[in-house]
């Protein structure tokens, strides 16, 4: 008992500052704005980054658009003809049946 007493006074602080240690990593650890939290917030952060990236591209490609049909005559004539299936006077159209369809079904 005796050693036990004089191991404990002579390590004393020794034990303390693994106490206070060990109590600071668990409080990193599993704190509500600990390393879970700080891992969570990365891969939400590489997330928005990647659709911040999609969009983006999308706003350029919807800018070339606008910038094609305010100055390119042609592109607006390929859309009207696309979208809204207008020809010109005197043009013979041709429409075939889909793949899936056909004109003699029993």
């Amino acid at each position: 008992m005796m050693r036990l007493s004089e191991w404990l006074r002579r390590e004393r602080l020794t034990l303390i500052l693994a106490a206070v240690v060990i109590a600071l990593t668990l409080n990193c650890l599993l704190a509500p704005r600990g390393v879970r939290d700080l891992l969570a917030l990365r891969r939400m952060r590489i997330a928005l980054e990647t659709q911040n990236e999609r969009r983006q591209q999308l706003n350029h490609q919807l800018q070339t658009q606008v910038d094609e049909l305010q100055s390119d005559d042609r592109y607006i004539e390929q859309v009207i003809r696309k979208n809204l299936g207008l020809v010109r006077p005197n043009e013979l159209v041709y429409q075939f049946a889909a793949d899936g369809s056909s004109s003699n079904q029993r």
